[in-house]
């Protein structure tokens, strides 16, 4: 098994509703790179996103997975 070092990443999208102004959110997740983000987030919201950028994301205390 290969394990992959993932990056924090927000991906930002637009959600609309008939009659009103649209509202920006955006969904915090982790991947290996920002296309691989942008992937994860549109197939998770089932729309488009408008931008990728990395994210602060608090340091784990838990030991990370290792190959074996």
């Amino acid at each position: 098994m290969h394990i992959t070092v993932s990056r924090p990443f927000r991906c930002h999208y637009r959600h609309a509703v008939p009659g009103q102004a649209p509202v920006a959110l955006f969904i915090q997740l982790r991947a290996r790179d920002a296309e691989a983000a942008r992937r994860l987030a549109e197939a998770a919201v089932g729309r488009l996103v408008d931008r990728v950028e990395p994210a602060p994301f608090p340091f784990s205390t838990t030991s990370p997975a290792k190959e074996v």
